[in-house]
């Protein structure tokens, strides 16, 4: 079934907090001051607009958190070498105001629920489903549905928002969380290798459910190719977005 998606608009927001989730990664906290409710779907995306040498640019950026009350959102983001915009919101203190437009895009989940939702990231592909996974927990997510995040790290210290996933994890009987480390320290007891792997290695021969990928585009279109060509997913079981 599909949702009604708010109409995009154009909107001043403030920072109210920032801290770093890992190195190079922040986690950025917004309240809108200017345009009137900001109303959006979890897994939906904004374009902030920075004004640089007389150009206006933009940016598009996952919203990493839940729908609240129309004022308030996140962002999660990493800094890129040399990027004007990525660096600019980084250093950003607490204080300063952006405007954005928004929300944009479809990547939100899909009604009726099936019995198995499985979501799988990497890196700063975690924020659309940080923001469906906290809005599917916050509202109750049905015991006859099971969650399992998948999510791709190098080492211990890049699993962003680790603490808050385990603790939803041990609240939740239904949320399963998977951090898997592709470089991992030889006293790392968690799963190890590629999100593909822990696909294949826990839902291999399964298809009964619906599955939500985010993350670099050579990694949705692996796991997109597997959920296809192996496992024999239709396509309006796989939903995904990808960062160039």
């Amino acid at each position: 079934m599909r949702p009604n998606f708010p109409a995009p608009k154009r909107y001043r927001a403030v920072l109210r907090h920032s801290r770093e989730l890992a190195p190079e990664t922040m986690h950025l906290e917004w309240e809108v001051t200017s345009g009137g409710r900001f109303d959006f779907l979890a897994g939906q995306f904004i374009s902030m607009v920075l004004r640089h040498h007389g150009q206006e640019l933009t940016r598009a950026y996952s919203i990493a958190s839940a729908p609240d009350d129309g004022r308030r959102f996140d962002l999660c983001l990493n800094r890129v070498r040399g990027g004007v915009f990525s660096n600019y919101l980084c250093d950003l203190a607490p204080g300063a105001e952006m405007e954005f437009s928004g929300p944009h895009g479809f990547f939100v989940v899909q009604q009726p629920l099936p019995a198995r939702l499985v979501f799988l990231a990497t890196g700063t592909g975690i924020a659309p489903i940080r923001g469906m996974l906290h809005d599917l927990l916050g509202r109750g997510l049905p015991e006859s549905t099971q969650a399992w995040l998948i999510f791709g790290a190098r080492y211990p210290e890049t699993i962003l928002y680790r603490t808050e996933f385990e603790q939803l994890a041990g609240q939740h009987r239904n949320f399963h969380f998977v951090p898997t480390l592709s470089r991992p320290p030889a006293d790392w007891n968690g799963a190890r290798g590629y999100v593909q792997e822990q696909l294949r290695l826990r839902f291999g021969g399964t298809r009964d459910f619906a599955a939500y990928i985010c993350g670099l585009k050579a990694m949705v279109d692996d796991v997109r190719a597997i959920l296809k060509n192996e496992f024999g997913l239709d396509r309006k079981q796989i939903h995904y977005e990808k960062y160039d």
